[in-house]
């Protein structure tokens, strides 16, 4: 189990018409933070998330359907993933992407806490 902190959230990250909201760690650019949600996992290189782990933002528990084929790639080095609140694709779903249920989109704040179990 690893955990994370939320440490900002970008004015344009979080759109209840998306499905979907990207994590970035804290070396993300101005542009990237613009529309991110910044993150610190200490000891990321060890992360390692499967389907069906369990991710919780705060108290909020979801459960991963579908890890993209570089997500966990990029989320040990820049603590970069895009979380998915959406059923995955039959086609082609998103490589950097952690597909998760249920299918709403959590509510974040600043210093949550962001479990990888």
């Amino acid at each position: 189990m690893k955990k994370g902190t939320i440490k900002e959230i970008g004015p344009q990250a979080i759109d209840s018409q998306e499905r979907m909201i990207i994590f970035f760690g804290e070396e993300a650019t101005d542009t990237l933070r613009e529309y991110s949600v910044i993150q610190t996992i200490p000891d990321s290189q060890a992360l390692v998330v499967k389907k069906e782990d369990q991710i919780t933002f705060g108290d909020q528990t979801y459960q991963v359907q579908y890890v993209g084929t570089v997500a966990n790639q990029i989320l040990q080095t820049i603590q970069h993933v895009t979380f998915v609140f959406d059923e995955v694709p039959a086609e082609e779903p998103l490589s950097s992407a952690i597909y998760l249920t249920p299918t709403v989109l959590p509510n974040l704040e600043v210093g949550m806490q962001v479990t990888y179990n």
